[in-house]
């Protein structure tokens, strides 16, 4: 049985009486529920609503005696109204959830459909002035030169971040080759010593008799 469909709750929405019946009884409920006479017998309003007389219980509030077990008392239907209870928690978290998901795409939609105008933005790269590296300033004077009238943000930030990643990898390679050139000139100054060493100890070869 679908949670957002239980016949139980659909008959407690239009009717105001909370029902319980066989598993086949329930599916029998028709799409469209008919409207219910006041004047209507239950028996007719079986006929109305099922087609035949079948077996329906109705829950309905009582007074219990004070010397009536509490077993006695769990018997009475409070199961079946803790599923319907269930059952409505379930269907409210699955339409708040619904409800988010369809918020998150408007907003994804309305990013893709963002623009900002392009004097905002020349204005934004002209106030930073000498704030901006000079790589970052040649981006926004390049991308701008493009474009007529408004900029699209998401067009933008793809751009950007593709400039962010090739600045990145470039800067990765430099570091690279510094270390590089770090280690031999490392390597050249171990030569030299080596080389000042062997020549230390030849010249004081040489002074002996």
């Amino acid at each position: 049985m679908a949670h957002w469909n239980d016949p139980r709750v659909r008959v407690l929405k239009k009717y105001g009486i909370l029902i319980d019946a066989e598993p086949e009884v329930l599916a029998s409920l028709p799409g469209k529920l008919p409207a219910a006479d006041d004047d209507m017998t239950f028996h007719q309003w079986k006929l109305s609503v099922f087609g035949e007389p079948v077996d329906v219980g109705i829950f309905s509030l009582e007074w219990p005696y004070g010397n009536t077990k509490m077993k006695t008392l769990s018997g009475w239907g409070g199961e079946h109204v803790k599923q319907v209870l269930r059952h409505q928690t379930k269907v409210a978290k699955q339409r708040k959830q619904e409800e988010l998901e369809a918020l998150e795409l408007e907003l994804a939609e309305a990013a893709g459909q963002a623009h900002v105008p392009k004097e905002l933005l020349e204005a934004e790269v002209d106030d930073l002035g000498e704030k901006l590296q000079e790589s970052v300033r040649e981006f926004f004077v390049r991308e701008l030169e493009n474009v007529e009238d408004d900029v699209s943000v998401e067009q933008l930030l793809q751009k950007m971040l593709r400039f962010m990643n090739a600045s990145a990898a470039e800067f990765a390679k430099t570091q690279r080759k510094h270390k590089q050139c770090q280690q031999q000139v490392e390597a050249l100054e171990e030569q030299v010593k080596d080389l000042k060493r062997q020549l230390g100890e030849s010249g004081q070869g040489d002074e002996q008799p």
